[in-house]
């Protein structure tokens, strides 16, 4: 088992950071290893979406449920994909008005095929660098508000 704890503050409200890890369709504009996102269902507590990863000469998806608490947190679990198993959480921490403390916590296992071990170190690289790949986009669209 896999266990992954990423951390970062940043000068927006949980409710933006929320927002922007809500806004699923708009993962292929920044991840540059998301090709295309699809939601499959989306309620006001939860979110059925399904990403594709080609990166690196990798090509696969997995199709996530999102149990939303909105502005709090976010409890992510695979339905389908390349891993064995996935879970994690997103966190969002008020600090001020303006500023929160966003957290991953992230647990996955990978299933035994040979395909499904090549896909593990792009999925190590996606895991690592998620937190600072939203905090980047937040600046792209948050700054200027």
């Amino acid at each position: 088992m896999n266990k992954l704890n990423r951390s970062a503050i940043v000068p927006y409200s949980a409710r933006q950071m929320f927002e922007l890890v809500n806004s699923i369709e708009d993962y292929p504009r920044f991840l540059p290893w998301c090709s295309s996102s699809q939601i499959i269902s989306r309620t006001e507590t939860e979110v059925v979406a399904t990403l594709e990863i080609a990166w690196k000469g990798v090509h696969k998806s997995f199709t996530t449920k999102n149990v939303l608490h909105p502005y709090d947190k976010m409890e992510i679990t695979l339905m389908n994909g390349p891993l064995h198993r996935m879970e994690g959480t997103w966190h969002f921490q008020a600090l001020t008005p303006a500023a929160c403390k966003v957290l991953l916590d992230l647990e996955f296992e990978f299933a035994g095929s040979l395909i499904d071990r090549l896909f593990q170190p792009v999925f190590q690289y996606i895991a690592n660098t998620l937190v600072e790949a939203f905090c980047a986009r937040a600046v792209e669209i948050y700054e200027n508000e």
